[in-house]
């Protein structure tokens, strides 16, 4: 009789304990696997913006150079255009907006329709297209240099040749203030001096010796 109390209290203790800890660990995992979810689709839609702005870039600059080519910058830039991270993530919307905040957001999906408006639009001249074009791969330095997007997690995941695109063009990229800039904004603003000098002067050198 006591033998069989023992074993009952043994294995009550048991299944009390694994409920607790399921419990417990459950929601931890679940916590963390949509954390790496997030991680990973943010990640992955800064990768696919950094490049399909250099894309784009590259097409730009070819026109600059030459007339005939303004024509077909949509149709030349929808052959690398890519948007399967952006595309997955909405599928996933429950990840998709909690994924970097709301500002964050708005923003990558203006990046987007930038990108889709330099395919898709209509224009009036070769002029007015490459104009756009310009200004839809020039919106990624301005959203990057006004803190709707994270530059830190951009240069992590870009390319060398983008990083060395971003380090020559962010500090000629003019702020947007819609009101004077608070403390915190100008806290930044002074970091920013400092990164920019740092690769001027660091970054410059190692070019110069390349």
């Amino acid at each position: 009789m006591a033998d069989n109390i023992g074993w009952e209290k043994i294995l009550g203790t048991a299944l009390i304990s694994s409920f607790f800890t399921a419990c417990l660990t459950e929601p931890v995992k679940a916590w963390v696997q949509r954390w790496l979810n997030r991680r990973f689709l943010r990640r992955s839609i800064s990768w696919e913006i950094s490049n399909n702005s250099g894309a784009l870039l590259g097409q730009v600059q070819m026109a600059k150079h030459n007339d005939e080519m303004k024509d077909g910058i949509g149709q030349r830039f929808a052959m690398g255009y890519k948007r399967l991270a952006y595309d997955l993530a909405l599928k996933d919307t429950v990840a998709f907006y909690t994924l970097a905040g709301h500002i964050e957001l708005y923003y990558i999906e203006i990046l987007y329709r930038n990108f889709e408006q330099v395919i898709h639009g209509r224009f009036d001249s070769g002029d007015q297209r490459l104009a756009n074009a310009g200004y839809a791969a020039d919106s990624v330095l301005s959203v990057l240099k006004n803190r709707h997007m994270s530059k830190r997690l951009m240069f992590r995941v870009s390319p060398n040749w983008a990083k060395e695109h971003l380090r020559e063009n962010l500090p000629l990229t003019p702020y947007i203030d819609v009101e004077p800039p608070g403390l915190r904004e100008r806290l930044f603003r002074r970091y920013d001096r400092l990164q920019y000098w740092i690769w001027r002067t660091f970054y410059a050198r190692q070019l110069r010796r390349a």
